[in-house]
């Protein structure tokens, strides 16, 4: 918020009152396009406000966001209502970084034909834009002073071009080794690689892992160690697949029961019974 809110607005924020609610306010349909992060804090020392970070899930830009962020606010201000809270301003932030900028546009600015007297009829309301397809790397880390927030934003920033990623890491990651003995480095570093090695289709994991190991050796362990995990899970899943491929390959050439399939192929028939369900061959 520090590195995204304009001077004016910053400076009469509680930052140290800041609150997280619990609660969500995307919406089934909103959901295909948003996460979100609601806040609640102080301006001026008295106004309550709420500041939240709304995520976009793609990456090409949202059409009309205006309409989702209208949808998204209604929802919000009416769960206001209903706690007697009445109603509360709200800083909308939208967190995006797909490979298409985002076009920023005023709610007036998709009406044709506007003058003075419609105008009154539009809402009219704003939202703060983190692209950061608009940043160079550097400007990031000048931007953001935080580690684990610069270090978020340049793999979020890079995460497209898998190739130029890899070879980001030593500066992506450099200031990390000042976190790695800390529970919350340790947390980030589970997060990161488990996203990374999860989400980046054509990563390199051994190559990473060396890599981070120059860099940090306490974010190499972590890097190595959730590879390993997720190698392990790959041959259970992979385990899995077959197991379940001779269950159906066995009772379509034989039609035997249950029972004789598990004997046969030394299984539990509770695990057959299920794999014949739900295949619906019984």
């Amino acid at each position: 918020m520090k590195g995204m809110l304009p001077v004016e607005l910053k400076k009469n924020i509680d930052f140290d009152a800041l609150k997280p609610l619990k609660d969500t306010y995307v919406d089934e349909e909103l959901k295909e396009s948003f996460s979100d992060l609601v806040y609640v804090t102080k301006y001026r020392g008295k106004t309550e406000i709420m500041i939240t970070l709304l995520f976009e899930h793609k990456s090409r830009p949202v059409d009309y966001p205006h309409l989702q962020l209208l949808r998204y606010l209604l929802r919000l201000w009416e769960a206001g209502i209903k706690q007697k809270k009445g109603l509360t301003p709200v800083i909308p932030i939208i967190f995006y970084h797909g490979k298409e900028p985002w076009k920023e546009q005023r709610f007036e600015d998709y009406f044709e034909g506007i003058d003075n007297t419609l105008q009154p009829f539009i809402p009219s309301f704003d939202y703060l834009l983190n692209d950061l397809s608009r940043y160079s790397d550097e400007e990031i880390t000048g931007r953001y002073t935080d580690i684990i927030t610069r270090t978020a934003l340049l793999i979020f920033k890079n995460i497209f071009d898998e190739a130029s990623l890899q070879k980001k890491f030593p500066y992506i990651f450099y200031h990390t080794r000042e976190i790695e003995n800390s529970e919350t480095g340790e947390k980030f570093f589970v997060a990161t690689f488990t996203y990374l090695f999860n989400f980046v289709e054509k990563i390199d994991i051994n190559t990473v892992t060396e890599t981070i190991k120059t860099i940090t050796e306490k974010g190499g362990d972590i890097a190595m160690t959730i590879a390993a995990q997720l190698e392990q899970k790959g041959r259970k899943e992979g385990a899995f697949k077959a197991r379940r491929e001779s269950v159906i390959n066995f009772y379509k050439k034989s039609g035997y029961s249950a029972d004789l399939i598990a004997d046969y192929l030394g299984l539990d028939k509770k695990f057959v019974e299920k794999i014949l369900k739900d295949a619906k061959l019984i």
